[in-house]
């Protein structure tokens, strides 16, 4: 109760000062080299980035893929972006990487951005990408591996520093906003290599900011809900996963950086709630919201 008493610039200057200590030892230069393993799996993936504005992170995360994601398919679906920033950087992007670039007159939603990028995908595996997020050296092998050795597992997620699923690795999520791209690097080559052995953990959900799925479930199951156009898609999707007896996996040995909340608008909680009521309609209360 003391907390909401504190001025927001004590929090500011303790949320950075914390940081700062849990940042102790991690390289502000670090650019590792990444394993051939890795690069040889994103070749089997397709990843799909819905994009509207916020042109700052955006601009991270298409450079994390140019330097770690080069084998992979990378589609990126302009969902009615208003700044110029914006749209320079994605036609500098696409034109420099030979990228896709799909591009909508008017925003349409994280849902059926994620529909059109898929409809000209060509790999076997999916990865529809937040665009708030930094992706690492070690981003697609934990994935195509699981999907490789059990056919049952639908969808996979990796670690993160930001989501409402078990995915969050603490340290990360209180330094998220804090670390430069080299320190996300040197913390996921940190993290990676202390769980390289870590068996996969289901889940009853896997969270949207990086959703891993086998096209040929995705396509079969009609992708998302087009009644969520934003909010809750993965999490109706995974419900109706679990019900057909598929595995949902969170493969630990893996990371990709989540800011959150930076991506697209800023979530609105009346349509968070309106989301959350349609799925409780439609599916009862066998869910994890």
């Amino acid at each position: 109760m003391i907390r909401k008493y504190i001025p927001e610039s004590i929090k500011r200057k303790y949320r950075f000062l914390r940081a700062k200590l849990l940042t102790i030892g991690l390289r502000s230069d670090a650019a590792p080299n990444q394993p051939p393993e890795e690069i040889s799996a994103s070749s089997d993936i397709t990843v799909v980035v819905p994009i509207y504005d916020s042109p700052q992170v955006v601009c991270r995360c298409l450079k994390s893929i140019e330097r770690y994601g080069a084998n992979a398919e990378i589609i990126l679906v302009d969902d009615g972006s208003q700044l110029q920033e914006t749209f320079d950087l994605l036609q500098d992007y696409q034109q420099r990487n030979s990228w896709t670039l799909i591009k909508h007159d008017k925003v349409l939603g994280h849902s059926q951005s994620c529909a059109d990028g898929s409809q000209v995908c060509t790999r076997k595996y999916l990865c529809f990408l937040n665009s708030d997020t930094v992706v690492t050296p070690w981003s697609w092998r934990a994935a195509k591996e699981a999907f490789d050795l059990d056919s049952r597992i639908a969808a996979t997620g990796p670690s993160t520093s930001w989501a409402f699923t078990q995915q969050v690795v603490p340290k990360a999520k209180l330094c998220r906003h804090f670390w430069s791209d080299s320190q996300i690097f040197a913390f996921a080559h940190e993290y990676v290599e202390a769980h390289k052995y870590s068996a996969w953990v289901d889940l009853p959900e896997i969270s949207g900011f990086a959703f891993f799925i086998r096209r040929e479930v995705w396509e079969n199951f009609g992708g998302f809900d087009e009644n969520l156009p934003d909010y809750g898609n993965e999490t109706e999707l995974c419900i109706r996963l679990l019900k057909s007896g598929w595995r949902l996996v969170w493969t630990q040995n893996s990371y990709i950086h989540h800011f959150g909340k930076m991506s697209y608008n800023e979530m609105k909680v009346p349509k968070v709630i309106k989301a959350q009521a349609y799925i409780r309609e439609k599916h009862g209360d066998q869910i994890h919201l």
